[in-house]
Order: C-alpha cells, then sequence, then structure tokens
C-alpha cells in the first residue's frame, strides 16, 4: 500500500515558478486548466528549476492562502513519490516574506550605506522586517 504524507504545508518543498509579464497570475491560479498547461510548459523549457522525478507526473494538490502577502499559490504532489511542493511566484520572495520589488528596493538602499532605520523608514516598515 502507498504511504502518502498527510495535507499540510509542514515540510513541504517549494518550487519558485517564473511568472511571464503580460500575465495575470491570479487568474492564472484560479483557473486549473491553464495553470497546469502553463506549468508543464515552464518544465518543458526550464527543468532544472524543477525535481527530477516531475517527469513522472504530478497532480495539482490544493492551495496555500498567505495572509501576509495576500496572495494564493498551488501545491503539486509528484506522483513519482508523493512529495508535496508548493508552487511561488518568482515575484515573492522566500517564505512570503516580501515581494520581490520591495526587497530590491531595500537592498539597493543598504548598498548605498542607508541605516536598517532609514530603509523601515522609507518603506514603511518596522526595522525587524
Amino acid at each position: 500500500m502507498e504511504k502518502r504524507r498527510p495535507r499540510g504545508t509542514a515540510g513541504d518543498k517549494t518550487i519558485c515558478l517564473p511568472i511571464d509579464s503580460g500575465i495575470d497570475y491570479e487568474s492564472l491560479v484560479e483557473n486549473e486548466r491553464d495553470y497546469r498547461i502553463y506549468l508543464e510548459k515552464k518544465i518543458e523549457k526550464l527543468p532544472e528549476l524543477f525535481p527530477k522525478d516531475i517527469k513522472e507526473g504530478f497532480q495539482l494538490h490544493g492551495f496555500v492562502n498567505s495572509k501576509r502577502q495576500q496572495i494564493r499559490t498551488r501545491r503539486i504532489l509528484l506522483k513519482a513519490n508523493h512529495e508535496a511542493y508548493q508552487i511561488r511566484p518568482d515575484f515573492i520572495m522566500p517564505y512570503m516574506s516580501e515581494k520581490a520589488e520591495t526587497a530590491e528596493k531595500a537592498l539597493y538602499l543598504r548598498k548605498h550605506g542607508v541605516s536598517y532605520e532609514g530603509i523601515a523608514y522609507i518603506l514603511g516598515r518596522s526595522e525587524m522586517h
């Protein structure tokens, strides 16, 4: 009998999926057929971003809702080994910590000697953020 992981996000691995400009990400995520087609094209074009076992197939395996970033992402389950992966769009930083655009601005400011306190003030965040 096959052993399946419990359905939760703890322990999921993450795949960072490039989202082409002009794509409405929210609509893409909500449309199962379009999302699968888009994902399969990316797997074919950029196989290095995905686990080897994805070649044996996958199934869409629910959603993850980020309260922090107000975004919904999809999960997949590999058929070969029943490992779950969260598919994070490339415009969101790991752990859903920030949008990449905001992180880029903070790093730019830090590169030019702006203090953490100054960056927090400019971006309207706390220093801990």
